[in-house]
């Protein structure tokens, strides 16, 4: 039986010992090379008929530095799990007075450095914290109601075009000449009328046809660049911004907006639970003021997060951590930048150890069903995004299989779930102060930084 010890070198920071004797490992290596043996080809030699000590000879060095490695692998994270060691990163080798000669049948002694998990209290802050929540003023509720007409409007296809028309055409690059310019951008799009801020550019189109070609230049035409590049499929910084371009009209699309009736309500809430446009009006400032709990529960988890590692002390085996990230890194980074990557990790570690304390404390659990919901639900939004709003539960059951099955998927979202089920844990024992804010001045305190964080950068 190998024998594994653990000197403790203060509360952060350990070294475990592993000896492993000739007796540990030769069964493991014996087997290895007879599988060798039944399987090797040597010229000379009959197949399954290599001597044992010619296998030994050609790859008993490989073999057994391989054993050992699987054998050290799985003792050091037996031994952590049996003594319920809590460990923060990964176990770092740690050089020995001198390197191992690796023979068979010789003794081996193998050092690794250990970060501890720290000894700490977390008590829910007493004082009361502000708690943001947003307007729904009139311009919100008109915009969501006219986007919901729209959603569920019918599709027809005019003769000409009129300002609230969506036409689907080709963007050419033109030179300064006014000519097709060779290898320029050529990019096949919608372009919505609606979004059209220049006027003189928008009465050039009222009134065209299918295949009409009409010259613009799409950045005086419209709000913002990041619309225009998103259009012409370009980034914001390229050349091809500033052209103008010919648009040829392919298709000329009009969306009969969904009147406000029965038919509309059914299909949003069900059959006869919205009767009424006042009914309808209520629900729909419901649906917007459900939405603004999110994000004022985002601004809310911000604070907490910010609060909480300001108060709880959380001391880390700083000078293990720089070590082992260092030895683990694929490219050797600065120091002026890996201090400020480690200030952020270290900052994570602080709150992911928080975060366990307390699901600990209230047996705070993530079953493999919710991982499995919360993978469906991501899908469902996926499909959202390009109009499809209803799935078979067979389909969207094989999508979410699929997508659990992408690395670091799974942990990913345990990880948000137990987040949140943290975050609805403190929100039940903290001492709220309700702060009514227009839509504009909540952003502005959702992007306002902390003094920490103004500090840090």
């Amino acid at each position: 039986m190998m024998n594994i010890t653990k000197e403790q070198i203060d509360e952060l920071n350990a070294v475990v010992k592993i000896e492993l004797k000739p007796d540990d490992y030769q069964g493991r290596v014996n087997e290895v090379i007879k599988n060798y043996q039944r399987s090797v080809t040597v010229p000379g030699f009959r197949p399954g008929k290599v001597p044992v000590g010619v296998i030994k000879k050609m790859y008993g060095k490989a073999v057994l530095v391989e054993e050992l490695n699987k054998m050290l692998s799985e003792s050091l994270g037996k031994y952590i799990y049996d003594n319920k060691i809590e460990v923060i990163g990964s176990p770092l080798p740690k050089k020995s007075e001198k390197d191992p000669v690796f023979e068979d049948g010789a003794s081996f002694e193998f050092l690794y450095e250990l970060g501890i998990a720290p000894s700490f209290e977390v008590s829910v802050p007493k004082d009361k914290i502000p708690y943001y929540l947003i307007k729904v003023d009139d311009k919100m509720m008109e915009d969501d109601i006219a986007d919901i007409r729209r959603r569920y409007g019918k599709f027809s296809n005019p003769e000409s075009t009129e300002a609230n028309h969506i036409l689907y055409g080709e963007f050419t690059e033109l030179n300064e000449n006014g000519e097709v310019k060779e290898g320029g951008n050529k990019t096949t799009t919608s372009l919505s009328l609606e979004l059209l801020t220049n006027k003189d550019t928008l009465n050039k189109f009222i009134g065209t046809k299918k295949g009409d070609e009409i010259v613009l230049n799409p950045r005086q035409s419209y709000a913002t660049d990041t619309e225009v590049a998103s259009m012409l499929k370009l980034e914001k910084d390229s050349p091809a911004l500033n052209s103008d371009y010919l648009f040829k009209i392919n298709t000329i699309n009009q969306i009969d907006k969904a009147e406000l009736n029965q038919e509309l309500f059914d299909k949003l809430y069900g059959e006869g639970v919205v009767k009424t446009e006042e009914e309808f009006r209520a629900k729909v400032k419901e649906g917007i003021a459900k939405y603004f709990v999110r994000e004022s529960d985002r601004k809310l988890s911000k604070d907490l997060k910010n609060l909480l590692l300001s108060k709880v002390s959380i001391p880390l085996p700083d000078e293990f951590l720089h070590r082992m990230l260092k030895a683990n890194s694929e490219k050797q980074i600065e120091e002026a930048a890996f201090e400020h990557e480690y200030y952020h990790l270290s900052e994570d570690l602080r709150w992911s150890l928080i975060q366990n304390k307390i699901a600990a404390k209230h047996d705070i659990t993530v079953t493999e069903e919710e991982i499995k919901d919360l993978a469906k639900q991501v899908m469902k939004q996926e499909f959202a995004q390009y109009g499809y709003y209803e799935l078979e539960a067979e389909r969207l059951e094989e999508m979410a299989t699929r997508y659990l099955q992408q690395e670091g998927t799974e942990d990913r979202l345990e990880r948000s779930l137990k987040e949140n089920k943290v975050f609805e844990q403190l929100k039940k024992e903290i001492s709220l102060k309700e702060v009514e804010l227009p839509y504009a001045d909540f952003v502005e305190k959702l992007q306002e930084k902390t003094e920490h964080e103004q500090h840090h950068h």
